[in-house]
């Protein structure tokens, strides 16, 4: 089963769902809990859903994690795309 992070309306600690075990991550800053979770598919060996792995390995190269996902046009393409459409709008501010 695959990590999954996760927050309840109700309170602001962010959780990652492990082997149907749900985690508190104790951390204040969603960057940090997005290195955890993607930390947790390292150490259990679980693959990125397919769905997502262009995001995950976006992830990686942002908060500079050696990179699991592998070299992949796609997915230099994406990263491309995303780091071009963020300076665009940084610059019509």
């Amino acid at each position: 089963m695959q990590p999954v992070l996760f927050r309840f309306n109700n309170n602001n600690t962010l959780w990652v769902k492990l082997d149907n075990t749900a985690v508190t991550t104790h951390f204040s800053c969603i960057a940090d809990a997005f290195e955890f979770l993607l930390a947790c598919f390292f150490v259990m060996n679980v693959q990125y859903p397919h769905e997502l792995w262009l995001v995950y390995g976006f992830l990686e190269k942002v908060i500079g994690l050696r990179a699991t996902v592998g070299k992949s046009v796609r997915l230099a393409e994406f990263c491309q795309q995303i780091l071009h459409h963020g300076s665009n709008s940084a610059s019509a501010v």
